[in-house]
């Protein structure tokens, strides 16, 4: 299959909507994909590399509103407008990621129209926009950003968070690995005892992914974190540790060794995201890999459960019976009986989150309609 070109894009943008330019000629019918998140424009004409297949994709500052966004092909030039999602306001950039690309480009007319409001209560917003138009300049001319050379404290702080998970769960995987190439088999029934403290310290510091979005340190989320530490919390620190007698189990093995492999992926994917870089096989792992790794970690977790049920009716530790001082009843081996149906309902709300997310990242088909119009 041949390769796309990028054709040279420009770009500007009004309050409530954003105006891209394609500089291409003799375009008849592009491929265009817009939804919320995303644009794809793919078509053949005549760029600045002669006849060829041009291509290009930019993933949003913001989301936008494809049901009110139009094009229309000119002799010249395709004209995107693209409206924004809800209130308008400046966008520092194009583009979700600062990563400065070759064939995007300022459209100076449109940027300086963002001045051109009529409402008197955003009349600050014109100065805003001036700074923001500043710095997109500087970035087209290369122009160094003083205030950008140094990390600010959140950034250092995440990547050192990143790096402290992905270095734990480095470290159980070799040890696992190693052990059983040494051992066999006999590894399956050790895996407590080989990585058993490693993995209850980086369980813990899991729980800060759910503090960070709460905090507003990343955008995103705090509800599939909450689920996924939750979920292995409970496993962990509740099921396993306090039975000894599933440590010798093989899944439990299985189950540590799927878990960090999920996380080995996801670490590096982070922290490539903090300083702005992006190599595509780290992303399309990071979106591809959960597809056999997160059932089988379901699977597996569900298996501990019900290894753990019958064993706990014997111990009744964490039950309680009547008469006690609270004038409450509570059975352990029932919740872990009703426990599957949560895992159930938690393993489907984060496969389809991350379904979610690969559709986003790596591509399908639109969620919403793109209303064309061609002149």
């Amino acid at each position: 299959m041949a390769d796309f070109l990028s054709p040279f894009v420009f770009w500007g943008q009004k309050l409530d909507h954003i105006s891209l330019k394609i500089d291409l000629k003799n375009v008849s019918s592009p491929d265009v994909e817009l939804t919320e998140d995303k644009l794809t424009f793919c078509t053949e004409g005549l760029g600045v590399r002669g006849h060829n297949k041009y291509k290009f994709e930019v993933e949003f500052y913001l989301p936008v509103d494809p049901e009110n966004s139009r094009y229309r092909v000119l002799e010249r030039q395709i004209e995107f407008h693209i409206k924004k999602k809800g209130d308008g306001e400046v966008w520092p950039r194009l583009t979700f990621q600062k990563i400065k690309y070759p064939w995007l480009k300022i459209d100076f007319d449109k940027v300086a129209d963002i001045d051109d409001t009529e409402s008197e209560e955003d009349q600050a917003m014109p100065q805003m926009s001036q700074e923001d138009a500043l710095k997109q300049i500087e970035k087209e001319l290369g122009l160094p950003e003083m205030e950008e050379k140094l990390p600010d404290f959140k950034t250092v702080y995440l990547f050192v968070y990143n790096m402290f998970q992905f270095v734990g769960f480095s470290f159980i995987v070799l040890l696992l690995l190693l052990r059983l190439y040494k051992d066999g088999k006999e590894a399956f029934s050790q895996s407590m005892t080989t990585v058993g403290t490693q993995l209850m310290v980086c369980q813990t510091m899991a729980v800060m992914e759910i503090i960070h979005p709460i905090l507003g340190l990343i955008k995103s989320s705090a509800i599939p974190p909450l689920i996924q530490v939750l979920g292995r919390s409970i496993i962990l620190f509740v099921i396993i540790h306090h039975e000894e007698r599933i440590h010798d189990a093989p899944a439990v093995y299985f189950l540590i060794l799927t878990w960090s492999l999920v996380e080995l992926i996801r670490y590096p994917f982070y922290m490539l995201g903090l300083v702005n870089k992006k190599i595509y096989l780290v992303t399309w792992l990071r979106y591809t890999a959960w597809i056999p790794l997160y059932p089988l970690g379901f699977l597996l977790e569900g298996i501990v459960v019900i290894m753990a049920i019958p064993l706990y009716e014997q111990t009744e530790k964490f039950s309680l019976e009547l008469p006690n001082q609270y004038n409450m009843s509570f059975s352990f081996p029932l919740f872990l009986k009703i426990y599957p149906v949560f895992l159930l309902i938690g393993g489907y709300s984060m496969l389809n989150y991350m379904r979610h997310q690969r559709k986003k990242v790596l591509g399908g088909k639109p969620t919403t309609s793109f209303q064309k119009k061609k002149s």
